[in-house]
């Protein structure tokens, strides 16, 4: 291959410049340049290898590439909310036979009898998430399922809820599972940025890494023991490098408390497509959005996919097509396009590469800011940073409002045969509401 490019002349950075710019035939230049004033970050469309700042590969420090050395693997994931044991064992049953292969289980009342939700589920064959409401709870969960417990995680957010994180550290530090949730999807659906996402995600996990280790734990114990729930929207490339810069800057962390096992430096992400651009009245427009929407994350390298169905929070119910389909788009795309086959498709994107840096600078800047004033487990620091992700929602409500985002079906080109539904309220995080488009134009309308 190197022999087959000694062929070629080099071009230089100037030269192709000049021959983009004759491409555009007139059209002004500055089209290749983008200024994104809510993200704060400019870049351009063009780059060159000269530009290029490091050459990395895949399972390969800071893993800005990822650790996956042999395929583009990822979990198709189910979303159940349980409420009635019977009716979420069907459906669990249902997922499983027609396309998923992980379960994420969500616990929505007290004293649920698990082993009936639970029944004929063949755990150690699959990889389940459970978010749970109790420590006792989750020891149910741990007994019923002793013989898959590498299959087994919890998502358990201690910034909103008054779990005992020492005694969590010390229940796993013989046998670690991910249990400790760093909530990114909450931030990101709340309208957060991208790089406000990350430094949400950094700190809260490093708030797990030090409480842990005060707890006894080692850093290698302690990294298995987090995970990473990372919400995905419609700003395609920024997606991919917001995923991609995260792993590079959790690596960095780890890598302060000097770990013994290469592993410890994974973050395992899990992409959750949610409801921000999703419409009701125009229901097929999500099939698209849902779609680029897990192209992103699996370009970026994710280890799980769950997508919510669009009408999750319809007044309604959710339709069987939308659950259908919440399950087989990520099914078709390693079916039939082989996103599976190719690790880090982006990588040696030069324009993705600066992104994904770029993001990276701001996330660990807000990540530093946020270690300065002490962490998101500090009240005020908590109230501080609500705030700035409360004052990026108020600028993306406002571009949509003053017509500069467009959305198909919501408030540009409106489905003349509208689906009479109405959205319900979409559960908040950390005290803000969820940033969702129609709902701003329906209460514009009502």
């Amino acid at each position: 291959m190197n022999s087959f490019f000694k062929e070629f002349n080099p071009v230089g950075k100037q030269e192709w410049i000049d021959k983009i710019h004759a491409d555009l035939r007139g059209k002004d230049p500055s089209l290749l340049e983008h200024k994104d004033k809510i993200e704060e970050i400019d870049f351009s469309s063009v780059y060159h290898v000269s530009d290029q700042k490091k050459h990395e590969t895949p399972g390969g420090f800071p893993f800005t590439r990822g650790l996956k050395t042999n395929l583009n693997d990822w979990k198709n994931t189910a979303y159940v909310v349980v409420s009635d044991e019977k009716e979420a064992n069907a459906k669990i049953l249902h997922f499983l036979m027609t396309g998923a292969d992980a379960l994420c289980l969500v616990s929505s009342k007290d004293n649920i009898n698990w082993s009936v939700v639970l029944n004929e589920v063949q755990l150690e064959h699959i990889n389940a998430q459970f978010t749970l409401n109790s420590f006792q709870e989750m020891l149910e969960i741990q007994k019923l399922t002793s013989q898959a417990a590498n299959k087994v995680h919890f998502n358990f957010d201690f910034l909103t809820k008054d779990f005992d994180l020492t005694q969590f550290g010390t229940h796993f530090k013989e046998n670690q599972q991910r249990f400790a949730l760093a909530n990114g999807f909450g931030i990101q659906q709340s309208g957060g940025t991208t790089w406000q996402e990350i430094a949400f995600c950094l700190n809260t996990g490093h708030e797990y890494l030090l409480q842990l280790m005060e707890s006894g734990l080692t850093i290698d114990e302690a990294a298995a023991c987090i995970g990473f729930h990372i919400g995905v929207g419609n700003n395609y490339f920024f997606e991919i490098a917001k995923i991609r810069s995260l792993r590079a800057l959790w690596a960095k962390i780890v890598q302060a408390y000097s770990p013994e096992h290469n592993c410890s430096y994974n973050c395992s992400v899990t992409a959750v497509i949610g409801h921000t651009n999703k419409s009701l009245s125009d229901p097929h427009t999500n099939l698209l959005r849902q779609t680029t929407e897990i192209m992103s994350a699996l370009n970026a390298g994710v280890e799980n996919i769950v997508v919510l169905p669009h009408d999750l929070y319809s007044d309604q119910g959710v339709d069987s097509i939308s659950e259908r389909m919440a399950i087989n788009i990520p099914l078709i795309l390693k079916e039939e396009s082989y996103l599976d086959k190719v690790i880090d498709p982006i990588g040696g994107s030069y324009a993705v590469e600066e992104l994904t840096n770029l993001i990276g600078e701001k996330a660990w800047s807000q990540f530093q800011s946020l270690e300065q004033k002490g962490g998101l487990f500090d009240r005020r620091a908590l109230i501080d940073f609500i705030s700035e992700v409360e004052s990026k929602r108020k600028l993306k409500e406002e571009a949509f409002l003053a017509g500069e985002t467009l959305f198909i079906g919501i408030n540009n080109y409106s489905n003349p045969e509208p689906v009479l539904s109405n959205w319900k309220e979409i559960p908040n995080y950390l005290g803000m509401d969820a940033l969702n488009y129609e709902r701003i134009t329906k209460t514009i309308s009502a």
